[in-house]
């Protein structure tokens, strides 16, 4: 099996409500909103937002909390707007073992976006990477600001 690389960067969308700082997923050194998430007009689910917003996130994406969707499924870019998942929002199913980290079924708008079955992480790495996007893009919501 092949690990991929992950890694977080940190961009700005500027836009409605006002300019956010998110921290975007890399995989591989190519950013999953420039090739997947620009036309849906979503930013990631971390680095921005209040303190308790941030940590519910990053608890969800390294397995310490539930998914956000029924099927199991976990967000990872929502609408900037309201984080309101009926907005839509771009998913992925995350496992866990020992030491790997796999995303499968990476999927936006009902269709899947990548036509790879999965993606396989370092699990120290990629927990460390989710862990500190923890304030990266500041506290509080942009509409609040």
């Amino acid at each position: 099996m092949k690990k991929s690389k992950f890694e977080i960067q940190l961009r700005l969308r500027e836009g409605y409500p006002g300019p956010i700082h998110f921290a975007d997923f890399k995989i591989d050194g190519q950013s999953l909103y420039d090739r997947y998430v620009k036309e849906f007009d979503f930013v990631s689910c971390l680095g921005w937002g209040s303190e308790k917003f941030q940590q519910e996130h990053i608890g969800r994406l390294i397995l310490q909390g539930k998914p956000d969707f029924e099927n199991g499924k976990n967000s990872i870019y929502i609408c900037p707007a309201c984080a309101d998942l009926g907005c839509g929002a771009v998913s992925v199913i995350i496992e866990m073992d020992d030491d790997i980290v796999t995303w499968s079924c990476l999927e936006g708008g009902g269709e899947l976006l990548d036509s790879r079955k999965q993606f396989h992480f370092d699990k120290e790495s990629y927990v460390e990477q989710i862990t500190s996007t923890l304030g990266l893009g500041g506290f509080g919501f942009p509409w609040t600001n």
